[in-house]
């Protein structure tokens, strides 16, 4: 027979079961949201890395443009060699296919 010493009162950890039940209740409300939100630090570093790539690409393409408006001659003949694969009188030109 249990004396009553030994017998468990829950009284004594009402304070403490009621603190677990809070912390289990935010742990399910708010556990994804803290994932999430390292998951969202992760695409906001991407998503900064890849803006600063556009960002450089926007001013080649701007500095470009302006050289095509004042022609210049060197962009105009490496365009038409590259582009249009056109070549000088009298030039040889020797294409080698890619490996």
């Amino acid at each position: 027979m249990r004396t009553k010493d030994s017998s468990f009162n829950w009284q004594k950890h009402r304070l403490l079961f009621v603190f677990g039940g809070i912390v289990l209740v935010l742990a399910i409300f708010f556990g994804q949201s803290i994932l999430n939100l390292g998951h969202n630090k992760k695409e906001k570093y991407s998503l900064k890395k890849q803006s600063a790539q556009l960002d450089s690409e926007y001013a080649q393409l701007t500095d470009t443009l302006e050289k095509l408006k004042q022609q210049d001659p060197a962009l105009l003949e490496q365009i038409a060699r590259t582009q249009y694969n056109l070549a000088k009188p009298n030039e040889i030109e020797f294409r080698f296919p890619a490996p």
